[in-house]
């Protein structure tokens, strides 16, 4: 038997429904030679007699009966797969994972992910928590529908979107003379136990390219691989931390000030998508979120700044 037509079976369903050829023409918008010629298609396709005809009236054998029977089911099936598929368009529906630097991860799309979800429930999101090389990876293995971290990024297999720009802040404890400072510079800073980021990391790069401009040498006392834990460190007292501005937005701790550090060093924050692989719907609503999540932080900050849309 050859594989099954669904319009076929689309014919033969409203034929059984209708018992007139014509009615189910008119139906189905075609004329009645195409609904006979479907009709005889289908009886060689199955093997089987479906119809009889008494008068001008077809009458369904039994075979037709059962055929008619499953068919139902067949497009009851293929009813909640459309529905599906609307789902999918719609971004009401779908799995979406995110690789992001520890920082973006538990700052903005932590917040984009609970914004998507509060909107399209049914939306499944996983968050990888990686370093930048990682997440590089894993977007250009397509491991991840999305991938976040801060630029510069030169990869011909992705596509780039910068979404954001935050600046390296100075993060001291309350209470500390730098409190007072409209700003802090390398000079300032001589001679204070720093907290600096891994030296992989681009800003760490520009942040020890000011001080050596300045001819100051930094006093790093601590090196850690995340912003969160230097801000967690600065709040303890002792240390101040050269970091970026989003762990104070996931946690409010009264014990440590953010202060302007200059010059400035900017960090860009970049979406990562795949070159050969088009976003989802459900990852383009992500996106939309993450754009809408740093302009709420740039309302709220002067290190934070929201940007429509650019390459």
């Amino acid at each position: 038997m050859r594989r099954l037509n669904l319009r076929l079976l689309e014919v033969f369903r409203v034929v059984f429904e209708t018992g007139n050829v014509t009615v189910a023409a008119d139906r189905l918008g075609v004329t009645q030679p195409a609904v006979s010629k479907s009709l005889i298609e289908l009886e060689q396709d199955v093997g089987l007699v479906l119809f009889g005809r008494e008068r001008r009236r077809l009458i369904p054998t039994e075979d037709a009966v059962r055929l008619y029977e499953e068919t139902s089911r067949l497009f009851t099936h293929v009813k909640v797969f459309e529905d599906r598929i609307d789902d999918f368009r719609s971004g009401c529906d779908g799995q979406l994972a995110i690789a992001a630097i520890p920082t973006l991860a538990s700052s903005i799309v932590v917040q984009a992910a609970v914004a998507l979800q509060n909107k399209a429930p049914l939306v499944k999101v996983r968050i990888v928590t990686v370093s930048r090389a990682e997440v590089i990876k894993a977007a250009t293995h397509h491991q991840v529908d999305l991938g976040l971290l801060h630029a510069p990024v030169a990869d011909r297999d992705l596509d780039v979107e910068i979404i954001g720009e935050s600046e390296i802040v100075a993060a001291v404890h309350r209470g500390h003379l730098f409190e007072t400072y409209d700003h802090v510079t390398p000079r300032d800073l001589e001679g204070h136990p720093l907290i600096g980021t891994y030296i992989g990391s681009p800003a760490s790069y520009l942040v020890r390219e000011c001080f050596e401009a300045a001819g100051i040498k930094m006093q790093v006392a601590l090196e850690v691989n995340s912003s969160s834990v230097a801000f967690a460190a600065a709040a303890c007292g002792g240390y101040i931390a050269l970091i970026d501005p989003w762990p104070s937005q996931v946690v409010r701790d009264d014990r440590c000030v953010l202060v302007k550090f200059r010059p400035v060093v900017p960090q860009r924050i970049a979406l990562l998508t795949s070159t050969f692989r088009p976003p989802s719907r459900v990852a383009q609503l992500f996106a939309e979120e993450l754009r809408h999540e740093i302009i709420k932080a740039a309302a709220s900050t002067p290190f934070v700044r929201g940007m429509i849309k650019s390459s």
